[in-house]
């Protein structure tokens, strides 16, 4: 299991946890406020852990731009 939470200076907050394809959570929040969250169930459908990391890094870049 990989767990990781970064906290910017700027108030941006980035979660981590990847247990499996099937148990994992990554997500954007700004001063408490979350941005973009991918978990199984949602909108987002795994395809491999680069992919994952990819798509949320360009998702959370565009939320942050526009928040």
């Amino acid at each position: 299991m990989l767990e990781q939470r970064v906290v910017l200076e700027d108030g941006v907050e980035y979660e981590l946890r990847f247990c499996s394809p099937s148990d994992y959570r990554l997500a954007c929040l700004k001063d408490g406020r979350e941005l973009v969250a991918y978990a199984p169930g949602g909108r987002y459908e795994f395809k491999s852990v680069e992919k994952l990391r990819y798509d949320f890094e360009r998702d959370a870049e565009d939320a942050l731009r526009q928040a």
